[in-house]
């Protein structure tokens, strides 16, 4: 995911990761976002016990925030 996030950022370096705001780009999964601190606590137990995990990615998603909420704007498929 690294890799990846590089080789867009070099395609277009108009459009940096994050606005540019961040000199290291780091690969990251979010699980939950925004819900009370019990609820987060119940979904780090739940997930500390899963890691690390491997996983085959498919696709890529470009995600556009409208200022309210994140939406899909287009899917990329990757080669295998």
């Amino acid at each position: 995911m690294r890799r990846l996030t590089e080789v867009i950022a070099e395609r277009w370096p108009d459009a940096p990761p994050y606005a540019g705001k961040f000199t290291e780009v780091v690969p990251h999964l979010t699980i939950a976002d925004g819900q009370d601190d019990g609820v987060l606590d119940e979904i780090e137990a739940d997930v500390l016990g899963e890691l690390p995990f491997a996983s085959r990615v498919p696709s890529v998603d470009l995600m556009v925030h409208d200022g309210t909420k994140w939406q899909e704007r287009v899917a990329f498929a990757l080669r295998e």
